[in-house]
């Protein structure tokens, strides 16, 4: 009975080894020079909201049509096919983001720019959506 009270004292006094990893927040940098075009997380990551100390901006060369976030997917429409510039932010807990990349022509391109790496779809095939593995931080 003396050695059973023991290890339940012993039990309860261990740290937890198997914790969530903690989910953080990331920027990423978006560039295309197409007419339309879309972001789509693959994993359980989310788009957010700028954290306090940064701002979330978008840049257009001729102006913008449409330009739509959800937790999921980024999609814009830019007035005609010139350079888009914007950033985003990221919440995930991993440190690679699952992302498919889709534009609206054969000739155009979309980077995508994490602080660790970058990934283009300048893909020459009909549907112009491109899967990317992105590197969001190293540990």
């Amino acid at each position: 009975m003396r050695y059973l009270l023991t290890l339940l004292l012993l039990g309860t006094g261990l740290p937890v080894l198997a914790e969530d990893p903690e989910e953080q927040i990331y920027e990423l940098e978006f560039e295309t020079d197409s007419s339309w075009a879309s972001i789509e997380i693959r994993d359980d990551a989310v788009f957010v909201n700028a954290p306090a100390d940064s701002a979330m901006s978008i840049t257009a060369k001729d102006g913008l049509r449409a330009y739509n976030i959800s937790p999921k997917k980024v999609y814009l429409r830019a007035k005609s096919r010139g350079v888009v510039n914007m950033n985003l932010f990221v919440r995930s807990k991993n440190n690679v983001l699952g992302l498919t990349l889709c534009k609206g022509s054969r000739n155009s391109y979309s980077w995508i720019i994490s602080d660790e790496s970058r990934q283009k779809n300048d893909l020459k095939e009909p549907d112009h959506c491109e899967q990317h593995a992105l590197v969001l931080n190293l540990f």
